[in-house]
């Protein structure tokens, strides 16, 4: 694996790892993480693409120019794609898919976009998370209270009983979650992002949408808003699987990627994929 960085249009710096052989694949992590979110199925997928990982900025090792802006984001997916220097396939999950997908309907040269439930309130499947919620959460940060930022943005948007954020708790990733919530209420404007069906038409590649079965009803209910007003766009449920099948089920995750951009490579002329 090989570390580098891109400079996004901001002059942020965007730290990024690149590893195996193949079309390239660039993957856009959710909230509560970095790109480590993505450590046991980068090894599955580098078999058949050069997968492109990167921290989101304000998350690991990537900068933060304020103020925030959910714009400058969609931007940085830009930047990367500018540094991977050809067309490549794009892969965002929960809020990183809402930043795949505004980016996908600003350029032209994916080979294709892949939404893993991109985390849109869709009208009716849910409430938005009362607004106070980005206070109270800004004033722990102020405060050092990382934990109880977690605890709330877990149970705000996983919907996650108090006996089950406990056993979260007493596990390996509870110190990784810790250490990215300050970049939380970054995730928390995303939030207010619409599902806007009148843009999609701008999205020119194809499309797979990607849902657990086991996943919370409202990420379902987007998922497949989402793959019905995409035109021509494949929706997959990835059965026993929840809002994490990149870590509960790397192989099954891996499969549906591969075989989806497989059949896109299939129609695509050798100059468009790349030779590596």
């Amino acid at each position: 694996m090989t570390a580098g960085t891109a400079k996004s249009a901001d002059g942020t710096r965007i730290a990024f790892w690149r590893d195996g052989q193949g079309p390239p694949l660039l993957l856009v992590h959710g909230g509560a993480c970095d790109h480590l979110a993505w450590y046991f199925v980068v090894p599955v997928l580098a078999q058949a693409f050069t997968v492109y990982t990167y921290d989101r900025r304000g998350h690991g090792e990537s900068g933060n120019v304020l103020p925030y802006a959910v714009e400058r984001e969609v931007e940085d997916v830009e930047a990367m794609l500018v540094a991977i220097g050809e067309p490549a396939h794009l892969l965002g999950h929960s809020a990183g898919g809402i930043l795949a997908l505004e980016a996908a309907e600003r350029v032209d040269n994916l080979l294709s976009l892949i939404l893993y439930e991109p985390a849109y309130v869709v009208p009716g499947a849910r409430e938005r998370p009362n607004p106070e919620v980005l206070g109270q959460m800004n004033a722990l940060l102020s405060t050092g209270n990382r934990a109880e930022v977690v605890r709330i943005a877990i149970r705000e948007t996983l919907g996650l009983s108090e006996a089950e954020i406990s056993a979260m708790e007493q596990g390996p990733g509870w110190e990784q979650l810790c250490s990215v919530a300050d970049a939380i209420p970054y995730d928390w404007k995303l939030w207010d992002r619409e599902l806007d069906l009148r843009r999609l038409s701008a999205v020119r590649a194809q499309v797979l949408v990607l849902m657990g079965s086991q996943s919370p009803q409202w990420l379902k209910i987007a998922a497949e808003t989402l793959a019905s007003a995409l035109p021509g766009a494949a929706l997959r449920v990835l059965e026993g699987q929840a809002h994490s099948a990149m870590i509960s089920s790397p192989a099954l995750f891996a499969h549906a990627v591969e075989e989806f951009a497989a059949g896109v490579e299939s129609a695509v002329p050798p100059s468009r994929i790349g030779v590596h």
